[in-house]
């Protein structure tokens, strides 16, 4: 199966706050806290950057939010996830991993050299990290080397052919 992906429009807002109040109801068994107007804002100003992913009718059916992020021990830039969701009847369909791939080729555009996430454990984002990252017990998750640049290049492949070349973990370690 295929998904467009492309980055979040103040447009999109209606859609993502109706994805966002069933992730966290879902997640957190809370109400979201924010506001479609916020968001909106947010989105406009850049504060936060959001790609999405339709499907062939082009309704938003998954999320993730990123922002820019530093490394001082390395001295590199990179992106940190800051909520990823895709609605239930859309999981383990590929809509995550098109998402992912486009965040790393967005980071490595900016001349990012890493991904960073954390995930709520026993979550499917937590085993999609860590088929391809670096997990720390406490659920925070890296993709950096080899890897993040190898994941960065299978954009533009079909499902099937980056399930089957997904980087291996090692490679993390990897310059």
């Amino acid at each position: 199966m295929f998904y467009a992906t492309r980055k979040a429009v103040p447009s999109d807002v209606p859609q993502l706050a109706r994805l966002l109040e069933d992730y966290i109801r879902e997640t957190y068994q809370g109400a979201w806290g924010g506001t479609a107007e916020l968001l909106e804002r947010h989105v406009s100003n850049k504060d936060v950057e959001i790609l999405v992913a339709e499907n062939s009718a082009q309704e938003i059916i998954a999320f993730v939010a990123s922002i820019v992020t530093y490394d001082l021990h390395w001295c590199m830039k990179g992106g940190e996830i800051i909520d990823f969701y895709a609605a239930p009847m859309y999981r383990g369909r590929g809509a995550a991993m098109f998402l992912i791939i486009d965040l790393a080729v967005e980071i490595e555009r900016r001349d990012g050299k890493f991904l960073k996430g954390g995930a709520v454990e026993n979550s499917l984002v937590r085993r999609l990290y860590g088929r391809v990252a670096m997990c720390q017990p406490n659920g925070e998750c890296y993709i950096s080397g080899r890897a993040f640049r190898h994941l960065a290049g299978l954009s533009g492949r079909t499902l099937r052919e980056i399930v089957k070349n997904l980087p291996e973990t090692a490679w993390n370690y990897e310059p």
